[in-house]
């Protein structure tokens, strides 16, 4: 059986299996599709997709699009909903135990008197119309599970965090708070909150002259989500000269929920982390020390983890700490022990949002590569930044 006969099977039973009717025609329409405006080869790899269609062989077209505003579902088995047309994505973008449950979008930045000031509107996944919404809110975080979410008034710093139900779209509880929060981010087990309170709108950067606008960090509320109970620590940005006016400074949980980091500005330690009774602990979590950007860090299963730049990131095999495979765009979540959310760059550029990036399902060599998202571009509507959450 050659490579068209296959897929044209395989189609024919997700048609077959589809809730919603397909039309007859859809594998032959599948075959023909172009996604570019010029002839591009399409190379049909059924075996080596085994593994990222979750162990199921079912082939899978390698494509390198061009960025495109819509366009249909690149449909694909069991655990993985792509939209390779769509950036920012519209339908759920989702990888083994792995979405994007919300996203930033709408990115707008002024400067005025040595003052930069960024602003942008979040984008929430709505499980009633299976489509990402624009929002009301000012800062949010999605919880492990995507049920509900912790949300903050637009105008930040907020004084009070909610609890947002997703299947009702409504706030059942709000939590009031003395000291003003600008960002906040849910602890790996969906119980608790990290809330860090600002003395000012965070998301701006200064020059050396403004260095000392009220913007600054001042520390964290710890908040029990059912009980409402929470415990303040104040823990602000060190105002010494050699520091520069740097933004939003969040304080974020480690991946295993027993320490939090509270971040400190570029030119003293990076990075500082605390338990949760507000003790400094004497070294960091394992393989979350020194990171730069977000990254996937440690597999489930602790066979890999990820180190990176900002911008690429490499996969390691923990018990040998050897490279496995090349370096590749930066990683963003493991969608289980073997397969990776990461930032995929068109062929043969520097992989940068400015050159352009789209998320992307591979396996641990990063060589096969199912396109989730279309690409974004910084400064422009396709520039969009996603929030990873656990299903």
């Amino acid at each position: 059986m050659n490579a068209d006969q296959l897929l044209r099977d395989t189609l024919r039973e997700w048609a077959e299996e589809t809730p919603t009717p397909a039309r007859p025609d859809l594998a032959g329409r599948a075959l023909l599709r172009r996604r570019r405006r010029r002839a591009t080869a399409v190379t049909v790899t059924a075996a080596a997709f085994a593994l990222l269609a979750g162990g199921v062989a079912v082939p899978v077209l390698a494509e390198h699009d061009q960025p495109a505003q819509s366009g249909p579902a690149q449909r694909m088995p069991n655990d993985v909903s792509a939209y390779p047309r769509e950036s920012p994505p519209r339908h759920l973008i989702a990888a083994g135990g792995v979405a994007v449950s919300a996203y930033q979008a709408d990115r707008k930045t002024r400067k005025q008197d040595g003052v930069e000031r960024t602003t942008y509107t979040w984008y929430l996944y709505d499980p009633g119309t299976q489509q990402y919404e624009k929002t009301r809110w000012g800062w949010l975080d999605v919880a492990p599970g995507m049920r509900r979410a912790a949300v903050l008034e637009k105008t930040l710093p907020a004084s009070r965090v909610g609890i947002l139900d997703l299947d009702t779209g409504k706030v059942t509880k709000w939590i009031p708070l003395e000291r003003k929060a600008g960002g906040v981010q849910w602890s790996p087990d969906g119980k608790r909150l990290a809330v860090t309170t600002y003395s000012g709108y965070p998301d701006v950067e200064t020059d050396a002259r403004n260095r000392f606008t009220s913007h600054a960090r001042t520390g964290y509320y710890l908040v029990d989500v059912d009980s409402g109970r929470k415990e303040y620590r104040p823990k602000g940005v060190d105002t010494d000269d050699t520091f520069i006016g740097v933004g939003r400074l969040d304080v974020r949980w480690s991946r295993d929920g027993k320490l939090l980091l509270v971040p400190l500005p570029p030119g003293g330690a990076m990075e500082t982390w605390y338990d949760l009774e507000g003790r400094l602990s004497k070294k960091a979590p394992a393989y979350e020390e020194g990171v730069v950007g977000p990254f996937a860090g440690l597999s489930p299963d602790g066979r890999y983890y990820t180190v990176g730049d900002g911008w690429t990131a490499t996969v390691k095999e923990t018990r040998t700490h050897r490279t496995v495979g090349a370096p590749g765009g930066m990683t963003v979540a493991w969608a289980d022990n073997d397969r990776l959310v990461r930032w995929d760059c068109p062929p043969d550029r520097r992989c940068t949002r400015d050159m352009g990036e789209r998320l992307v399902l591979t396996d641990t060599t990063g060589r096969i590569k199912i396109p989730l998202t279309g690409y974004r571009y910084s400064d422009t509507p396709q520039d969009w930044d996603p929030l990873i959450t656990r299903r």
